[in-house]
């Protein structure tokens, strides 16, 4: 077993460290990610612990993380990140491509339909997209360049 290195959050609450006991982290990511339904599991975050932090005894939040939300039909993903002043940015991840012109239409719902966002058509992710995003994530802290990022205003 290698030594886990990010956090995990389901729903917003459960948090716990990324492991590989069972899969390789990505196997692990992937899996958790395609089990998504919208009511019983309906959101899901990843971030990188800080260097050295003992996971054993605290499981510290991060200013940058992605996090995704939705149900099998559809997830929204966002990144967060800080720029070199501190400032945090919070983007929503669209396919790679042009983006969408206009307002966004498409709605996401979760949490047994209690919960939504709008977003833009190539905003609307499968779970396998989502899982090949927050792999790159977990491997790069970043999603890939040729995914769109639309910065979300007040986050």
């Amino acid at each position: 077993m290698t030594t886990p290195t990010h956090i995990l959050q389901e729903n917003g609450s459960s948090r716990f460290p990324l492991i590989d006991n069972l899969r390789s982290f990505e196997d692990q990511l992937r899996f958790t990610l395609t089990q998504m339904d919208g009511s019983s599991f309906w959101a899901f975050s990843l971030w990188r612990a800080p260097e050295g932090a003992n996971l054993r005894a605290s499981l510290p939040p991060s200013e940058n993380y992605i996090q995704c939300a939705g149900e099998a039909v559809g997830v929204a993903v966002e990144v967060r990140s800080t720029d070199a002043t501190g400032t945090a940015h919070q983007y929503t991840v669209g396919k790679p491509g042009t983006p969408s012109p206009g307002e966004p239409t498409e709605t996401i719902r979760w949490d047994s339909g209690r919960r939504s966002t709008t977003v833009h058509a190539h905003e609307v992710l499968t779970l396998d997209e989502a899982a090949e995003l927050f792999i790159a994530y977990y491997r790069d802290d970043r999603v890939p360049a040729e995914y769109t990022l639309r910065e979300l205003s007040g986050a």
